[in-house]
């Protein structure tokens, strides 16, 4: 395993949102895909892995890696490229395929065996379908949550009332986006939390997002990952794909990626379900913590047992 164990410390009150109760992760560094990557990790025992969305950080999973640590596995949630403190990638690409190579570089530097349950949401959903696609031996089991698969955006883009929805995917991509977005206080992540997730009432986790895209060169880097979703999509590198692996998918039914996850099913030839949340937003592992993170656990026990 190619792991930089010797530079490995505790969260200090900056990293790790003080409201948070139970054992506290370690933050350690690993170079993969040509990146140094930071990540939380908290336990021993077979390797899940969660990887988190915009704009957020891996302190999303807090909870997940506290109850996954407690059952008896070693849970980590790395902070995407370019998202501090993992470094800003030399290359400046950003596309799913980068994201779904830096998944199964992460999955061969930290398991023992070469693979790892993972769950994504958002760009870590973006990552876990890239992946499932094109590095299915590296993933034992997957969950999936609000995140639209290729199949999917053509359908999204057709759709007004969607488009309307996800304004910030072709906002992001505008010139002088990131100085509009970019500014003191970064209201812009008040703005889409409370779009995306209205019950969601956590302000000590909104401040570490903010401490995390706050980092010089993060924000940029942040959203340049939708243009790197456009250019694979009209260059046509984004998998459509038959996936093997037993994979559950979680919509909230408030998100927009749900109105047409439906067409992702015929994709699926393993073990599969899709699963929409009533009254739930963007983030569903945090609006409906403890029944999210019982089905990610029923799921992996099920389809990934030790």
């Amino acid at each position: 395993m190619e792991n930089d164990d010797e530079y490995s410390e505790r969260g200090t009150t900056s990293e790790c949102p003080s409201g948070y109760q139970g054992t506290e992760p370690a933050l350690k560094y690993v170079q993969a895909n040509g990146v140094r990557f930071a990540y939380l990790e908290q336990g021993d025992g077979p390797l899940v892995m969660f990887l988190h969305g915009f704009p957020d950080n891996a302190w999303s999973y807090r909870k997940q890696l506290q109850v996954f640590a407690d059952a008896g596995y070693r849970a980590v949630a790395p902070f995407l490229r370019g998202y501090a403190p993992t470094e800003i990638p030399a290359d400046g690409i950003f596309d799913p395929i980068a994201l779904g190579k830096d998944l199964e570089a992460l999955i061969a530097a930290l398991s023992d065996d070469g693979q790892a349950r993972v769950v994504g949401m958002d760009w870590g959903g973006t990552s876990t379908f890239q992946a499932l696609a094109t590095a299915p031996s590296a993933i034992k089991a997957a969950v999936v949550m609000n995140t639209a698969h290729p199949i999917t955006i053509s359908s999204i883009r057709r759709d007004p009332e969607l488009v309307r929805a996800v304004f910030h995917v072709y906002f992001f991509q505008l010139p002088g986006a990131e100085s509009a977005v970019n500014t003191e206080g970064l209201p812009f992540v008040d703005y889409l939390w409370k779009l995306w997730s209205p019950t969601f009432n956590n302000a000590e986790h909104i401040r570490s997002i903010k401490e995390t895209l706050s980092s010089p060169g993060t924000m940029a880097a942040a959203l340049k990952y939708y243009g790197g979703l456009t250019d694979a999509g009209l260059t046509g590198r984004l998998p459509i794909n038959d996936m093997h692996t037993p994979t559950l998918t979680i919509y909230g039914s408030n998100d927009p990626t749900a109105r047409y996850s439906v067409k992702e099913e015929p994709l699926f030839k393993g073990p599969h379900k899709r699963i929409v949340l009533p009254d739930v937003g963007h983030f569903p592992h945090l609006e409906r913590e403890e029944e999210v993170t019982g089905l990610i656990m029923d799921w992996f026990k099920t389809h990934a047992p030790d």
